[in-house]
């Protein structure tokens, strides 16, 4: 007799549905994970961890950032920040603020005398999410977001036309061809728009959409200046050339930060953990970032 199998709880049914059910929704883009009350953040610990994912992430795909972060910091909250195609190309900067303020309260309603923050953002997606929360969060408190480590994932690019044009494909990659045929062809004249907008006319004229997050990413006003930033980045990355991300990174360290690098061999877009090294590699840059930012790493 073959053995018994007991039927799939409730709890395991709603997490296979969706795979972001620990986490409470505070808005449209804003989601938050707060951990069991008995569980005590260790002191080398973040206390807060800030997530900002790539445009179009799926739950599924964004679940298993989240999932390693609860094993990996298991006393840390998670507040976890979405974008989307239209929210990243057609609203306004104002508009993205607005829709980041349960971002700012949930980072305020943590804050005390030890609170530990840590930020990761993916893609020039997360990263322009990041811009808006860090402005937003500069307006009300008239502080620089207080973080002690920064992970910067497959980012920050600069337009270029194939890149782009990879990277808005993605979510039409399984449509069926009537419906992906109108798709692409908006990509290919929005591409067309961005790439001659931002390399030939001046910096002012779409600031919002390239230059402002960008250069915001260095900025003291936005950034605290004593947190440690780790980029980690692959040649093989079809949506962002490596090379704009070392450069930003030299960026970063002429205005006075302290920057970490590592550049995964065999590894696509906000994939790197699939690269040489695997997981264990992948991971443990992200907690030598925190581990250095917090002081206890060299």
């Amino acid at each position: 007799m073959p053995p018994r199998t007991e039927p799939p709880t409730l709890q395991a049914a709603e997490k296979h549905l969706n795979p972001l059910s620990s986490f409470t929704r505070l808005s449209q883009v804003v989601r938050l994970y707060t951990p069991n009350a008995e569980i005590v953040s260790a002191p080398t610990s973040p206390t807060t961890i800030l997530f900002c994912s790539w445009m179009n992430a799926s739950a599924k795909h964004t679940a298993y950032y989240t999932r390693t972060y609860q094993r990996l910091f298991p006393g840390a909250r998670i507040i976890l920040c979405t974008i989307n195609t239209s929210q990243f190309l057609l609203t306004t900067e104002t508009t993205r603020r607005a829709q980041v303020k349960e971002a700012i309260t949930a980072l305020l309603a943590g804050e005390q005398e030890n609170e530990r923050l840590l930020v990761h953002v993916l893609s020039n997606g997360g990263a322009k999410r990041f811009y808006g929360i860090s402005r937003e969060y500069r307006e009300m408190t008239g502080k620089p977001l207080p973080m002690k480590g920064f992970v910067v994932d497959s980012a920050p690019g600069i337009p270029q036309f194939r890149r782009d044009i990879h990277a808005l494909a993605v979510p039409a990659r399984n449509w069926t061809w009537y419906l992906k045929a109108p798709y692409m062809t908006s990509v290919f004249l929005v591409t067309c728009v961005v790439y001659v907008t931002v390399n030939w006319m001046p910096r002012s004229f779409w600031h919002e959409l390239v230059w402002g997050p960008h250069d915001g990413a260095h900025n003291h006003q936005l950034v605290e200046p004593n947190v440690v930033k780790g980029f980690v980045y692959s040649k093989e990355d079809q949506a962002i050339d490596w090379r704009n991300v070392e450069a930003h990174a030299d960026d970063t360290e002429k205005a006075g930060y302290k920057v970490l690098r590592k550049r995964v061999e065999g590894a696509v877009h906000v994939q790197l953990f699939r690269g040489k090294g695997g997981e264990d590699d992948y991971w443990g840059f992200v907690q030598r970032v925190w581990g250095v930012g917090l002081g206890i790493e060299s």
